[in-house]
C-alpha cells in the first residue's frame, strides 16, 4: 500500500500536466494571500501596540470569506470554473496595489479595510479550486491529489507568511507588495493554460440538477459523514485560528525578533502541514475510513504540542513545537477536505466546499476576535495555555463520537 501510494504521488507530479498547473496556481495564490500577512501584522502592532487591534488583521482576512465563501461555491457550480478563478486572481492583484497605498497613509482603519477587500476579491478562489480538482485527476488518484493539494493551504499559509517576514529584512515593503500583485496575475495565466474543462457540462444544463444553495445546505445536513467533517473543521478553528495573530506579539515582545521571528513561526506551520498529511497517508491511508478516523488524533496532537509553546523562552524551540503541532493541524484540514470531496457528487461539490469554507471562516473570525481580546486582558501566555487544552478535549470527543461512522464507511 505504501509503495503504491508513493507511485501515485509520482504519477501526479510527473505525468499529470493539468494537475501540476492547477497545483502551481494554487501555491502561487496561497503564497500571495499570506505574503503580506506578517508585514501587515508588524505594521499594525508598531502603530498601535495593541494585541486586539493587531488581531483584526486576521479578522478582516477571514470575515469576507465567511460571508462570501458559500456564494463562491455557488458560482463554482453554475459557471466556468476556469474563468471564475482567473477573474478572482486579477482582482486580487489590483487590490494589493490599494493595500500598498493604504500602508503609506499609516491609517489603521484604511489599511484594515483594504486588506479586507483582498479577501473579498479572492473569496471565490478556494471553493472553485477545490471543486475543480476532481476534474483533473482520476478517482483512484484523488486521495493522493488531495494530500498534495490541501497540504498546500497550510504549507503556503506558513511559508508564504514566513517568506513575507524574511523578505522585509532584505527588500522594501513597497517592492514586496509589487511582487505580490504580480503573483496573482501569474496564477491566473497558469489556470488559463489548463487544457481541460474544469466543470462537468451537465452541471449547468440539466434542470433536474439545478439545485439551489438551500438544497445544498439540506444535502450537507442530511449526510452525517459530510456534516461531521464540516463541523470538525469549524470547531477546531475556534481553538486554533486566533492563536496565529499572537505570533507577532510573541516575536516582538518575548523573543525580540520582529518580523523575522513571526515569519519563522508561520513557516514552521507550513513545514508541519507538509510533513503531517504525507506521513499519515503513508502509515494509515489503506482506506478512506481509516484515513478519516485519524482526524481526531491529529487534533489531539496539535493541542499537545501547542500547549508547551508558552513554556518555551526560545524562538527555535517554539518553531520545533509548531512544526510538530501543525503536522496534526494541517492533517486535520487536508483529510477533512478530502472526505468532503470523495463523498460529494460533482454537481454539488462547489456548494459544499462553499458551505465548508463559510462556516470555517465564521469560526476563524470569532476565534481571532475572542483570542485577541483575551490576550489583551489576560496576556498572551495564558491564552496559549488555555486554547490548546480546549482543542485537545475536542479532538478526543470527536474521535470517540465519529469512529463508528468511518468504520461503516469502509463496509459500505
Amino acid at each position: 500500500m505504501q509503495m503504491e501510494s508513493f507511485q501515485k504521488y509520482k504519477i501526479l507530479i510527473t505525468q499529470n500536466n493539468n494537475f501540476r498547473k492547477l497545483f502551481a496556481a494554487r501555491l502561487i495564490t496561497l503564497g500571495g494571500d499570506w505574503l503580506l500577512t506578517v508585514p501587515l501584522l508588524g505594521i499594525i502592532y508598531e502603530l498601535t501596540e495593541n494585541p486586539f487591534i493587531t488581531s483584526l488583521v486576521l479578522v478582516v482576512q477571514s470575515a469576507p470569506l465567511f460571508i462570501l465563501g458559500s456564494f463562491g461555491g455557488y458560482l463554482a457550480d453554475r459557471f466556468d470554473r476556469k474563468k471564475i478563478i482567473a477573474i478572482s486572481e486579477f482582482l486580487s492583484g489590483l487590490t494589493v496595489l490599494l493595500i500598498l497605498y493604504a500602508v503609506t497613509t499609516e491609517n489603521v482603519v484604511f489599511i484594515l479595510f483594504s486588506f479586507g477587500l483582498l479577501s473579498v476579491a479572492g473569496s471565490p478562489y478556494m471553493p472553485t479550486s477545490d471543486a475543480a480538482l476532481p476534474n483533473v485527476v482520476k478517482k483512484e488518484n484523488l486521495a493522493e491529489a488531495n494530500v498534495i493539494f490541501f497540504s498546500s493551504w497550510g504549507v503556503m499559509a506558513g511559508l508564504g507568511a514566513g517568506l513575507g517576514g524574511f523578505l522585509t529584512t532584505i527588500i522594501s515593503r513597497n517592492m514586496l507588495f509589487a511582487i505580490d500583485s504580480l503573483s496573482f496575475v501569474l496564477s491566473a495565466l497558469i489556470v488559463f493554460s489548463i487544457n481541460k474543462n474544469l466543470s462537468e457540462k451537465s452541471v449547468n444544463k440539466k434542470k433536474d440538477e439545478d439545485i439551489s444553495y438551500k438544497e445544498g445546505l439540506k444535502y450537507a445536513a442530511s449526510k452525517k459523514e459530510i456534516f461531521s467533517l464540516i463541523i470538525t473543521k469549524a470547531t477546531f478553528s475556534i481553538s486554533a485560528s486566533g492563536l496565529l495573530s499572537l505570533f507577532t506579539i510573541l516575536s516582538y515582545d518575548i523573543y525580540k525578533t520582529g518580523d523575522f521571528g513571526t515569519g519563522l513561526m508561520f513557516a514552521a506551520r507550513g513545514v508541519g502541514a507538509l510533513i503531517g498529511p504525507i506521513a499519515i497517508r503513508y502509515f494509515f491511508g489503506s482506506s478512506d475510513g481509516k484515513l478519516l478516523n485519524t482526524i481526531g488524533i491529529t487534533i489531539m496532537a496539535w493541542g499537545l504540542f501547542y500547549f508547551f509553546i508558552p513554556f518555551s523562552m526560545s524562538l527555535y524551540l517554539t518553531v520545533l513545537l509548531l512544526i510538530m503541532g501543525h503536522s496534526g493541524g494541517g492533517s486535520q484540514w487536508a483529510f477533512s477536505t478530502y472526505g468532503l470531496q470523495v463523498l460529494t457528487p460533482d454537481r454539488l461539490r462547489g456548494r459544499i466546499a462553499g458551505i465548508d469554507y463559510s462556516l470555517y471562516f465564521l469560526m476563524n473570525t470569532i476565534s481571532t476576535l475572542m483570542i485577541g481580546y483575551l490576550a489583551t486582558v489576560y496576556g498572551v501566555l495564558f491564552v496559549f495555555k488555555l486554547f490548546p487544552v480546549l482543542g485537545f478535549i475536542f479532538g478526543f470527543v470527536w474521535y470517540l463520537s465519529t469512529r463508528n461512522i468511518w468504520k461503516s464507511l469502509d463496509k459500505s
